[in-house]
């Protein structure tokens, strides 16, 4: 074997040095690099967040307030048997109001998501088209901000075109903490 000559060996050093420096920026250097990166994203996005409880929290009262303007356009329930009773009154009375008849009315089991309860309510009812939309409108409007669940309408008069349907309302109340 032939004794490698001065250039060969200053080719392989410059080699191994290149494919050491290689490794390390792959498997040391390039991973401190992304670790920092993530560090610095996440500090940033965490004062951010906090930057924004610190307003929320400077502006104590405005939520408060808002929070209350809350409670009293939607209302506060203790029991579902306390509010069931008023509900049923509500939808009665904008029946009335709009020409409807309600053939049945029977509450449904309610549906609880956190801090808020949705009662419901179904109804089988008679009436003309658009007393039924007004009926349907007064329901959504103010104050008694029910959502319509389901709707099923079906032709119940050749004579008279009056409808026949199933509707299921719901109303959203907060729970008493």
């Amino acid at each position: 074997m032939k004794k490698p000559t001065t250039r060969e060996i200053i080719i392989l050093i410059i080699t191994l040095v290149l494919a050491a420096f290689f490794i390390a920026y792959q498997y040391v250097i390039k991973p401190m690099n992304e670790g920092s990166m993530d560090f610095n994203d996440r500090l940033r996005v965490d004062t951010e967040k906090f930057n924004k409880v610190r307003r929320l929290v400077d502006q104590k009262s405005l939520v408060e307030a808002r929070y209350q303007s809350l409670v009293n356009l939607i209302g506060v329930v203790g029991s579902e048997e306390a509010q069931m009773p008023a509900i049923v009154s509500k939808i009665e009375a904008a029946a009335r109001e709009s020409n409807i008849h309600i053939a049945n009315i029977q509450p449904q089991k309610s549906i609880t998501q956190k801090e808020v309860r949705f009662l419901a309510v179904e109804l089988e009812i008679d009436g003309q088209w658009l007393d039924i939309v007004q009926f349907l409108y007064s329901l959504q409007q103010q104050p008694n901000f029910y959502f319509i669940n389901e709707l099923d309408l079906n032709k119940y008069s050749d004579t008279t075109n009056s409808l026949r349907g199933r509707i299921i309302v719901s109303r959203m109340c907060l729970i008493n903490p």
